[in-house]
């Protein structure tokens, strides 16, 4: 009985680790709201999810404001970049996909590969500003270098990370079913799972 009852048991080490990820989450919705700090919440849940790899996890809380403090300035550019590029090919492909003629088509595709090109960098942008940092440039450099090197957890990644904007799109039950379980844990457990396959490429 008091071995089914000791905290060093699995059963109570994954409902502490559910509970620091639906923490986190909620840190990471409250501090996204204003949009200009979404790249510096991103920032901050990925930090907090390699401290949880790392073993120097301390508290939700505390891990996630120190992040969030520490890479609010140097994110923002980070995320400004690709929120316009990100919303320019998304208006783009929507525009194309309403015009008629093989040659718009054409140029169509091409955009597309393009916004595949984007959410592949997307994945590794943000950990590569937290490990290494430097100008954009590089930045941008390596995350597409990481990408294609890895391919088969960019592409794991890319298809986690494209569920909620592809739930959006969808409406109806898909975007019934999944706002309430990314509000609840969704995003700080995309992070969490993220952060498994990115260990092993930055």
């Amino acid at each position: 009985m008091m071995k089914k009852m000791n905290i060093e048991n699995p059963f109570f080490d994954f409902m502490g680790r559910l509970a620091d990820i639906v923490l986190l989450n909620l840190l990471f919705l409250l501090c996204s709201l204003p949009v200009l700090t979404i790249g510096a919440s991103i920032a901050a849940l990925y930090q907090c999810c390699d401290d949880m790899a790392e073993g120097t996890f301390i508290s939700s809380f505390r891990n996630f404001s120190g992040a969030f403090r520490k890479y609010l300035k140097g994110s923002v550019k980070v995320w400004l970049v690709f929120l316009l590029t990100g919303c320019l090919l998304i208006f783009d492909l929507t525009f194309l996909g309403g015009a008629g003629g093989s040659e718009w088509r054409i140029v169509g595709i091409g955009v597309g590969c393009l916004l595949v090109l984007w959410e592949m960098i997307f994945c590794y942008i943000f950990p590569v500003f937290l490990k290494r940092g430097g100008s954009m440039r590089t930045m941008l450099r390596e995350s597409m270098l990481m990408a294609m090197r890895n391919f088969q957890y960019t592409l794991v990644m890319a298809v986690i990370n494209i569920i909620p904007p592809a739930c959006f799109i969808l409406g109806g039950g898909a975007l019934v079913n999944a706002v309430p379980l990314y509000l609840i844990f969704g995003f700080g457990l995309t992070a969490f799972v993220n952060t498994y396959f990115l260990r092993r490429c930055v």
